[in-house]
């Protein structure tokens, strides 16, 4: 990402990262997890707008089919019908090579996302946008 978003949380999770391991966390992936489920924490104590914040080991509802990372990059959901195979399916509508790490132009799967990008802050649908645009696959 080239120019940081207002929404970022990415120096707060460093920090994070940084205590935790200064607190004897050895296992980096641990102390990233850690450090993750704590911006969650922070996101939901901050929130003023009733959106909700999912942290790694959670699960997303699916009437969220939108929602913004760590970094406050955008992830749509594919599917919000719960009986559809895409439902725990999440891609990153914009997308650009020069500004994202080449993992984001794939599709990622609920628990696999909230552990590398995560946590994930509910945005609404925008106005005049279809939200049934992917609840048929």
């Amino acid at each position: 990402m080239t120019e940081k978003s207002p929404r970022s949380d990415a120096q707060l999770w460093a920090d994070l990262v940084a205590e935790f391991r200064a607190a004897g966390v050895d296992y980096p992936d641990a102390a990233h997890r850690h450090a993750r489920r704590a911006v969650a924490l922070v996101r939901r104590e901050y929130a003023t707008s009733g959106v909700r914040t999912f942290a790694p080991g959670e699960t997303i509802p699916y009437d969220v089919d939108r929602a913004y990372d760590l970094d406050g990059e955008v992830w749509e959901r594919q599917a919000t019908d719960p009986t559809s195979t895409l439902r725990e399916s999440w891609r990153m509508p914009d997308f650009n090579p020069d500004e994202h790490e080449s993992a984001c132009r794939e599709i990622w799967t609920t628990p696999y996302l909230l552990d590398e990008y995560g946590p994930l802050t509910e945005l609404p649908a925008p106005h005049g946008r279809d939200t049934t645009r992917a609840s048929h696959g």
